[in-house]
């Protein structure tokens, strides 16, 4: 895959069949893609695990596997964990918690980092790992988790408000994930998991 850097500071990255520039503050052209720009649609879909760490605090970490507009977010086969590329890690601080009946309700709030790892090699064994590589994207977030106790299953609405990024070069093209003050809405399903005491969970994220 041929990549061309053009005006301004750039760092590039290589694997096998795959090239990605980061691009540190140089304004991107007509060309540029905005996955975030595509407003009222499901923008990406994501994949990740979250743990409970205390009653004061959660994460919720995993890999976006797919982005409206980008091919290339996998560094090879399989397309799991082990080969995405852009991943996320939410720190989040546990507000309120309400029961009613076998529904628990809990709200939290805190911070999302995204970030490209040309590289890949993430591991759910290894939450660390999911912030490996370059932020390109931060936001702040508020969510609310409904649990229903009687199957320990659960649904998040997650509300992210953009706070910074970083432009990036990839598929031919000049790219970030979002603009700063974009907002998503993202949808998440989990259920207990396969590694310790993580929940597996799985969504999507809608541009606002």
């Amino acid at each position: 895959m041929k990549i061309t850097t053009f005006a301004g500071r750039a760092a590039t990255v290589t694997t096998t069949g795959l090239a990605l520039v980061l691009l540190s503050h140089t304004p991107l052209p007509a060309e540029e893609l905005t996955p975030g720009d595509l407003k009222g649609t499901v923008t990406m879909e994501l994949i990740g695990q979250a743990q409970v760490l205390s009653p004061q605090s959660a994460i919720q970490y995993g890999y976006l596997s797919r982005i409206a507009g980008l091919d290339t977010i996998f560094s090879g086969t399989p397309q799991n964990e082990s080969t995405a590329v852009f991943t996320f890690y939410n720190d989040t601080a546990t507000t309120r918690v309400i029961n009613n009946g076998p529904l628990r309700i809990v709200n939290r709030e805190g911070t999302a980092t995204f970030y490209l790892n040309p590289s890949a090699g993430a591991d759910f064994t290894n939450p660390d790992s999911f912030r490996a590589g370059t932020p390109v994207m931060t936001a702040s977030l508020t969510h609310q988790v409904l649990l229903d106790t009687t199957v320990n299953k659960f649904i998040t609405q997650f509300s992210l408000t953009v706070t910074s990024v970083t432009d990036f070069r990839v598929d031919h093209h000049n790219a970030r994930l979002a603009k700063v003050g974009q907002k998503y809405t993202w949808i998440v399903y989990g259920q207990p998991g396969n590694v310790g005491s993580a929940y597996a969970l799985a969504g999507f994220a809608l541009s606002q």
